[in-house]
């Protein structure tokens, strides 16, 4: 299913194969300004994560990928610094943004901003 003119929700789907495929509308307005600013793919590489899929990759108890609320992504053809220098400037005060090897986090948490560098 189509949920706007770049993302699929298939795209948004535990990685287990459990049906778990939301996702906040926040979270897809954010993805939706990077494709629209960079006008290239908006790759998701790490999705959202049912509870179970949660413990069995180490993610974080309270992992924001078990909301629907964070993605890990790669924009086609832009070093992911990149793509993190853009979420840091234009969201100065909010969100979760880490920066991974080929890859961004993104989540749209409510408690205030964070950064981290697991490169």
């Amino acid at each position: 299913m189509v949920i706007n003119k770049y993302f699929k929700r298939s795209e948004f789907a535990c990685n287990c194969g459990c049906g778990f495929d939301a996702v906040d509308k926040e979270l897809l307005d954010v993805l939706t300004d990077v494709r629209e600013y960079y006008n290239k793919p908006v790759i998701i590489t790490g999705p959202n994560r049912c509870q179970a899929y949660n413990r069995k990759v180490g993610g974080a108890s309270i992992s924001q990928h078990t909301k629907a609320m964070a993605v890990d992504f790669k924009v086609k053809g832009i070093h992911a610094d990149e793509v993190a220098d853009y979420l840091e400037n234009k969201y100065r005060n909010k969100y979760g943004i880490g920066r991974y090897v080929g890859r961004t986090h993104i989540d749209v948490r409510e408690d205030g901003p964070a950064r981290w560098d697991s490169r």
